[in-house]
């Protein structure tokens, strides 16, 4: 009787590994969108601050302050992981990755779920503090994984 081995390549066939350079413009574009909501969440931030001191008339009260911050920590805490998140979990896409026509799958082809998600963000933490190092790996990785990636077991690829 012959043994036959299975190998689970699904990837190497129909797909292709999203380049570095496709992908840092893909985060660019990502980086461009939060900043852009930064910038709505700063303002909403100042404006309760100005509207609290009359227009600069007075010293605003400290719950000007306390209200700026909660905002601030809603768009760092809430809404900047949820962007990546529910993004991946929902399409396999952020902006800046629909906009290059990129996705991300899990190795086996199926969609990111939620779990996924979360898991890849975590990773995505770690990259950044580890100095970027971690994003780098895309560049000199056979698969063009980055350290996110390979936490989470998952591919950014070129759909067909």
């Amino acid at each position: 009787m012959v043994e036959q081995r299975v190998v689970n390549v699904p990837m190497e066939v129909g797909l292709r590994y999203a380049s570095f350079e496709t992908r840092l413009v893909a985060f660019v574009l990502d980086a461009i969108v939060l900043f852009s909501v930064l910038a709505l969440f700063f303002t909403v931030a100042f404006l309760q601050i100005l509207l609290r001191s009359d227009f600069g008339d007075v010293d605003p009260p400290d719950s000007a302050f306390y209200l700026a911050a909660i905002i601030l920590l809603v768009y760092f805490f809430a809404f900047l992981p949820l962007y990546f998140v529910v993004l991946w979990a929902w399409r396999g896409q952020t902006v800046g990755k629909m906009a290059m026509a990129i996705k991300v799958v899990r190795t086996d082809g199926r969609p990111v779920g939620l779990g996924t998600a979360i898991l890849r963000l975590i990773g995505y933490l770690l990259s950044s503090v580890l100095l970027f190092v971690g994003f780098l790996m895309i560049a000199f990785d056979r698969q063009r994984r980055a350290l996110h990636d390979r936490l989470a077991d998952t591919l950014v690829v070129e759909p067909r």
